[in-house]
């Protein structure tokens, strides 16, 4: 049901043009959902820098979409080229006279979310057809808006990370030697569906023995060895947000080297997780985290980014590992943050890896979901 939250779309008005753009062109659900509280398996809209935003639908939807939406400005299409065609004659219109509180430029800007889900051809498609208009990211815009959470956002994140929860009660009860990671996957996914979740933000990861290496992650049909470490990852997400639990096990008790490990990960997400404050940065937390695995002899195997954004996308700013200018992002009360993103691993030997969402408090990092933090199985 499309719920248009106009508060938000007017805090984006007003960034919109102070950042001298005509408007936002809507390709994500992300975005969709922040806006308008709808899942749709296209989503489309435009927000103009002034006026009502329009939604952008299929003519079967019609019906539907005018009932939800009452008075607002629909834009029906039949097909994608017919889609593209019709938006282009939307930013022409605007592009006749500048919008309230804007200067008229010779090639003004759109906005257009430029991360993981963004069709490139429909981005390419878009440059095309829409000539008179500079295509630019809506970073500056979307960061400021969604960076730092309200209730209702954090109170389905915690619904997200119990659902993430319950998935690794079942992998933990599950786990044994000669169970296999797809085995493992098949279980957790049909917990978390059941629970309530729509889906999950990225795959499973289930890495086991050398593949814990591993930064990103797979799930294998091999089965699971007694002795070898396992990282299970899980992203469930509830009404669009994204959770993320991460855990490292090992059935049997752990050597000397990956107790290390263990133990160098866990003070390091611990003291992390202390100085998650306004006005610190991902580059502190990471010199930090750099600072503890030299004192345990593994300073060569530390990685940088312990810590990144988390909301309707999986990885919102800071996002330092993907954009390292981020490492500077300072942190701001409610922000919603993970700990624990990346892997402690000696190769050859396997990685360690916990990972939890806290809210950024002056105390500190909150956690979202309270989880354990044993081990051995």
């Amino acid at each position: 049901m499309i719920k248009i939250n106009h508060e938000r779309i007017r805090k984006a008005q007003e960034l919109m043009k102070k950042e001298g753009m005509l408007g936002l062109m809507i390709m994500n659900h992300d975005d969709y959902i922040y806006f308008f509280n709808d899942l749709r398996v296209q989503p489309r809209a435009i927000i103009p820098a002034s006026g009502p935003p329009i939604l952008v639908g299929f003519r079967a939807e019609e019906d539907e979409l005018r009932e939800q939406v009452k008075n607002h400005e629909i834009m029906l299409f039949s097909h994608v080229g017919e889609q593209i065609s019709n938006i282009k004659e939307v930013f022409q219109n605007i592009f006749k006279g500048a919008p309230p509180g804007m200067s008229h430029r010779e090639n003004p800007k759109v906005g257009m979310q430029m991360w993981f889900d963004t069709p490139a051809f429909l981005v390419d498609l878009f440059r095309k057809v829409n000539k008179q208009v500079e295509l630019v990211p809506s970073d500056p815009v979307m960061d400021e808006l969604r960076m730092v959470k309200d209730e209702e956002e954090i109170d389905k994140m915690k619904k997200a990370q119990s659902i993430a929860a319950k998935g690794m009660d079942t992998a933990k009860q599950l786990l044994k030697p000669g169970i296999t990671g797809h085995e493992l996957a098949t279980e957790i996914t049909y917990t978390m569906m059941k629970a309530g979740a729509e889906g999950t933000s990225t795959p499973m990861h289930i890495n086991v023995g050398k593949r814990s290496c591993w930064i990103h992650g797979t799930v294998t049909k091999d089965p699971v060895k007694e002795g070898e470490l396992v990282v299970i990852d899980l992203t469930p997400t509830f009404e669009g947000y994204c959770s993320n639990l991460a855990r490292t096990f090992i059935i049997g008790q752990p050597d000397e080297t990956q107790q290390k490990l263990f133990d160098t990960y866990l003070e390091m997400h611990e003291a992390t997780r202390k100085e998650l404050k306004p006005g610190n940065t991902p580059g502190n937390l990471d010199k930090m985290g750099k600072e503890i695995c030299e004192k345990h002899g593994l300073g060569k195997y530390h990685i940088k980014g312990i810590s990144h954004g988390i909301g309707l996308r999986f990885e919102e700013n800071p996002a330092s590992t993907i954009i390292p200018a981020h490492a500077a992002t300072k942190l701001r009360k409610d922000m919603t943050n993970t700990v624990g993103h990346t892997v402690l691993a000696i190769p050859g030997v396997g990685g360690v890896r916990f990972e939890d969402i806290y809210r950024v408090t002056e105390y500190g990092g909150v956690v979202l979901y309270e989880y354990p933090y044993d081990y051995t199985i």
